[in-house]
């Protein structure tokens, strides 16, 4: 079996941290490694706000293929907690034995 057909989570965090939120949102004053898996990103936390959340979700289907329209409003504030709950989504959306995008 190929490991190479299956998202690793460690490896979607990180990318989350780092070219979702650092990266695409130009964050300038933290760093990928100040970002913990369970830091709150919106309102208190990391501070982001709601045009912040758009340009996550927009990377997010850009990166992982992940389309949220689907997601009830209620649902998808609770998938853009923190960076954890971001990668489980994303894992949970991937068809099984395919590559992400």
């Amino acid at each position: 079996m190929n490991a190479n057909l299956s998202l690793d989570m460690e490896e979607v965090k990180q990318t989350i941290k780092q070219k979702l939120l650092i990266d695409r949102l130009r964050l300038e004053d933290i760093t990928a490694e100040e970002i913990t898996d369970d830091l709150v990103l919106f309102g208190e936390g990391l501070g982001l706000d709601s045009v912040e959340a758009f340009e996550v979700m927009v990377g997010m289907e850009e990166l992982y293929g992940v389309a949220v329209e689907q997601i009830p409003a209620d649902e998808l504030k609770i998938h853009l907690q923190n960076v954890q709950s971001i990668a489980d989504l994303i894992m949970a959306s991937q068809p099984r034995g395919t590559q992400a995008l």
